[in-house]
This record gives structure tokens, sequence and C-alpha cells, in this order.
């Protein structure tokens, strides 16, 4: 059946994002290695087997999702590239796509704790493989990863083992975004102790911080950057680089389209509660998407969308409050619109009143929390050759459908 709604993925721009990134991180020249693709939570819900597919034909080599199970879909899918487990790992996969990627060192783990290594070691010690680890320093995010003073007793461990292989020591710093001051002091702390570490660091074993870092100061771009929300065509709120010094193209929109026109006379009332009453003789639009297809409601004025009609691309407030699988739009200063106009609800265009750190902002929630709650039900689309898409005819070229678990597909 014809679906209504769509997310699309636009291949030029997700190449793109990933070509300046590399540049960044190889100092003007594009250095697809030292780049780690972040794809955890299904890619942030834009389907991380599919993605990371294609980031391996662009040259993405290195990725990091957060489970082993997630892993194992990303390094099936991206062939041949090396997959790191960010979670605390106590037990290996036996099964035979994970024997495979284990036997040739393509599913990398993430060390946080002596015992966990102790474990990690037990499990490679019996299944008669070598197991890269990537030891994670906390400097500040006190989730995952161990402290200074457990890091240089993990790091010894791991060099006498036989069974275990340093691949890289890696940290996540908290304040990227909030102080930039903070995160260089936590950047030397980080160097600061790889210099203590000495020879328990090999050089060949590859330091690594997120993005966000890197992407705001240079001294934090180390040997490899982990990149998430930027490959989409984002910078997080608050990272302190110049436009000039990375450009990325927003990748992800979302479509829908109107599915009822009609008139309401002046003093009426919209939705649930009775919060909104109009003003003036009104045109409204109904829109098929609410709260269940990951459209949190406003907390800071209404909601907008943008409506597509003979005028072009208008933006509208929405009317009430959102609902949980349509909301109402006014249509009264858009002109005749067709019944069946293309809505965006998030733009690729970053300029849009719907673009998505606006979207998100209106919400009151990162741009990761409003991509990771869209809905499963919203086909994913990957494209080429443009951003412009309809609700019902794909922008560009079609690459492939990403369809979701109830098999939504296009008529």
């Amino acid at each position: 059946m014809t679906t209504t709604s769509s997310i699309r993925i636009d291949l030029n721009a997700l190449e793109g994002n990933l070509e300046a990134v590399a540049t960044l991180a190889g100092g003007g020249v594009a250095d697809w290695k030292r780049v780690c693709a972040v794809v955890k939570s299904d890619a942030y819900g834009l389907g991380a087997p599919r993605i990371a597919g294609s980031m391996a034909e662009m040259g993405i080599r290195t990725f990091a999702a957060y489970s082993p199970e997630e892993a194992l879909s990303v390094a099936t899918a991206a062939r041949g590239a090396d997959v790191l487990v960010l979670m605390p790992v106590h037990q290996l996969d036996r099964g035979g796509a994970a024997m495979h990627l284990l036997a040739n060192e393509k599913l990398h783990f993430t060390a946080h704790s002596i015992e966990q290594v102790r474990d990690l070691e037990f499990e490679a010690a019996e299944l008669g493989i070598v197991l890269p680890l990537h030891l994670e320093l906390d400097t500040g995010m006190g989730r995952g990863g161990c402290e200074e003073r457990d890091a240089l007793q993990i790091l010894a461990q791991i060099s006498q083992s036989p069974r275990l292989r340093l691949a890289g020591v890696m940290t996540h710093l908290p304040d990227a975004l909030d102080d930039a001051d903070s995160a260089r002091d936590r950047g030397r702390r980080f160097r600061s102790f790889l210099e203590a570490a000495g020879d328990l660091v090999p050089a060949k074993v590859l330091r690594h911080a997120a993005a966000t870092a890197a992407l705001h100061d240079s001294t934090l771009r180390l040997d490899m950057v982990r990149v998430g929300l930027a490959w989409t065509g984002y910078q997080p709120r608050g990272a302190g680089i110049t436009p000039s010094s990375i450009k990325l193209q927003p990748a992800i929109s979302w479509w829908s389209r109107l599915v009822q026109v009609r008139r309401l006379s002046a003093g009426r009332s919209i939705g649930y509660g009775c919060t909104t009453t109009i003003d003036r003789d009104t045109i409204a639009g109904l829109v098929p998407v609410g709260y269940a297809d990951g459209l949190p409601s406003s907390r800071t004025g209404p909601h907008r969308l943008v409506v597509h009609g003979p005028r072009g691309a208008v933006s509208v407030p929405v009317l009430g409050r959102m609902n949980m699988d349509q909301c109402v739009v006014d249509l009264t200063d858009v002109g005749p619109v067709d019944p069946n106009a293309d809505v965006e609800i998030v733009s690729a265009d970053a300029d849009s009143p719907v673009a998505l750190p606006r979207v998100a902002a209106r919400s009151e929630v990162m741009p990761y929390e409003l991509l990771c709650g869209l809905s499963a039900r919203i086909p994913r689309i990957i494209v080429a050759g443009g951003v412009r898409a309809k609700s019902d005819q794909p922008a560009g070229i079609v690459i492939d459908s990403i369809e979701s678990k109830h098999r939504i597909g296009f008529g």
C-alpha cells in the first residue's frame, strides 16, 4: 500500500559529510582510516545495516555500535570493516557468523574493568582467538570506562596475555559542548595518561575521542575520531567550530502529505482540552503524523510544518495539541493548496524552520533523541541525487528501501 510518511536519507549528503570529517581528521586530506562511524541504536533509528553498508562502500573501515548484537549486524553489512562494541561485555557469542568475525579480529571490544578483561581473556582462550580491546579511560563522563588508577592494571593485563591485543585507548568527553576549556583540560589529562602508560600503549595503538570534541578542538582529534550526529549533517549545538572549517549537509528529511482540507469558522476550538481557539475563519489541513510517529509535543510554542503549494514552501503552525497519529495545521495563509500537498516534518535544508535542530528545540529534546524516537512504522528510504522528496515519489534515484517491521512499502 501507499504510505503517507517517509524518512529520506540522502546518500550524496551522507558521503559529503563523512568526507568532510575525514578531511578535517586528516589535516586537509581525506583520510578515511581516521574516522570511526558511530551507528548505535540502529544508526539513530535510520537503519544500521543499510547505512553501514553504504558507508563502507564510501571508504569507512571502522564502526562503533553499542551491543554485540548491533555490532554483528553492522559487521555483516559492512564487509571487512572493524566494529567496536561499546558496552561492557563479559561473554562472547559462539554463533557461526560471530565466530567468523571474531576469528578474523573484526569485532573489537571496549575494556571497562579488570574483571571484565579477565572474563574476555578466558572467553578468547576457550575459543582459541586473539581479541582486540580498546581501553576506555573515564575523563569525567561517569558512565562506562575506568578510572586512571585501574587503567594501568588493565593495560598490564592486556599486554601480558597472548589472547588479548590492545587495539585502542579511548575517552568520551562530557563537556565538549558546554565548556571548551574544561574539554581541553580533560584532553590534556587523557594525553598525560597516555604518556604515563609508556610502553603499555604501543605506537600502533589508536588513540581516539568522540568527534564532538574533535570537531571542537584540533588538539583532541588524535589518531581517530568517532563521529555520530555529524554524519547525518548536523553539528551538536555549542560546538566551537567555524562554518568554514567543516561544511555539513543535512542528509535526513521526513515527509508526509495532507489527507484532508476543511474550513473552520472563527471561534471554534481545536484538539484535546480545547487549548486553542481560532479567532478567524480558518482553512485547516490534516497531516497524518503525531507523537506515535516520533514527533513530540512542542513545549515552546506551536510546532511548525512546511507545506508545499503553488506559492512554494510555506511554514505553517500546528493548531492545538499534538495527537497520536495526526495533527492539524493552519493553511489559511498558504493560498490555494492541493488536498494531497506535500508536507515537510523535518527538512534537509539547514535554514528551514523545520530543520532537525529547530524541531528538536521546540520539543526540548536533543536532535539525537528526536532521531532515535522516530517510529519503526515509517519507511526509511535511501536516495541519491537531491534532497527534495515527495511523500509518494522519491527524490533523485531510489537506492534502497529500508522497510519497517510493519513491512510498509511504496505503491
